[in-house]
Formats: C-alpha cells, sequence, structure tokens
C-alpha cells in the first residue's frame, strides 16, 4: 500500500495599528523563532514530553487530550523561562505551542511580510482546520495580542488573519494518495 504525505505551510499573518515599532516587531519576531526552537529541542531531549507526545498518537477522548495539553504547557513554559524568553510572552506563546502539538500543528518560523508573519505546518485537512478554527475562536489573536503587547509601549490593536488565497494555494497542496487534490473554500478566513 502507497501513501503520500504531503504538508502545507500556511502563513497567519500578525498586523498591528498603529505599526508596531522596528525593533519591537523585529523583538517578538526574534523570540517566537527562539521559543520555538526551545520546545523542538526540548521534544527531542525531555523524557516527560517525548512520553505525552507518544501518547497523543492513540485514540484519546477530549478529555484526555486537554489534560496532555496542559501538562505539556507547563513543561514548555518551564523551559521558556529557563531559556530566557521575555515573561510577558512565556504563557502565550506555551499555550500556542502545546495547543499545536496536540493538533498536529507545527511552528515553523516567524518572519517580516508586511506584518508578522508565523508560519505554520499542517500535515492533514484536519490540522489545517484547526489551525483555521484557532484563528476566527479568536485564540491566536489572544495569544498574539499577549505576545505583542508584552514589547510594545502604547495600546496596540491586533489584527490575525490567513489570506483567502494563501490559504486555498495551501490546502491544495494536501491532496490523496492518487494526486487528485482538494480544493476547499475557507471563507472565515477572509481578511
Amino acid at each position: 500500500m502507497f501513501f503520500s504525505v504531503t504538508t502545507a505551510r500556511v502563513p497567519v499573518h500578525a498586523d498591528t495599528s498603529p505599526p508596531l515599532a522596528q525593533t519591537a516587531e523585529e523583538n517578538v519576531i526574534t523570540t517566537l523563532n527562539k521559543a520555538n526552537a526551545i520546545v523542538d529541542r526540548l521534544k527531542d531531549t525531555s523524557t516527560a514530553v517525548i512520553d505525552l507526545m507518544r501518547k497523543l498518537k492513540i485514540d484519546l477522548s477530549p478529555f484526555e487530550r486537554c489534560v496532555i495539553q496542559d501538562q505539556l504547557k507547563q513543561l514548555f513554559e518551564d523551559a521558556l523561562h529557563q531559556g530566557g524568553v521575555q515573561s510577558g510572552m512565556v504563557t502565550g506563546i506555551a499555550l500556542l505551542l502545546a495547543y499545536n502539538a496536540v493538533k498536529d500543528i507545527q511552528n515553523v518560523v516567524a518572519m517580516h511580510g508586511g506584518s508578522i508573519v508565523v508560519y505554520f505546518l499542517g500535515k492533514t485537512v484536519k490540522s489545517i482546520y484547526e489551525l483555521g478554527q484557532m484563528i476566527v475562536s479568536g485564540f491566536m489573536h489572544a495569544v498574539f495580542a499577549a505576545v505583542i503587547e508584552s514589547v510594545s509601549r502604547t495600546t496596540v490593536e491586533v489584527n490575525v488573519y490567513v489570506r483567502t488565497d494563501e490559504f486555498n494555494v495551501r490546502l491544495l497542496c494536501l491532496s490523496e494518495p492518487q494526486d487528485k487534490g482538494w480544493s476547499i473554500t475557507y471563507s472565515m478566513l477572509i481578511k
């Protein structure tokens, strides 16, 4: 039996109004990348994290997944504090990374792109759907608002979104084994 695994890298944009100073934006991007590297290393070296990640591969109830997410969040918070991530950013980033671990979404990189752009990697249509739910539910907004406001000297409005054209192209990358592809419109992610 042949299985093809293709991933989709989805860019999530975080704009602020008024725009962040360049140094503040760079601080957010650097911190997000640093936190991601710390947690990636933890996933490879921490017995506790490895055990929790293995448990996610079996069929669990939503409650059991929530318990694992809480445990991962605590382990990630501890590692981020030890890694020197700014205190105001730790809780939000740890929550995002733990949620993503449970939903099989991977943070890849944060960079400039006319705004702060964080790339998330999804391996299935379900994980891409979960990413969309994180945005439309306000979860992603709450995390990015907390992180961005921790480096901003003034109150800023944060807008988190995925551009429809980018989302649809990425979703088409996820294909059936016969490479027929799926076309799904996700209108709730329109800016």
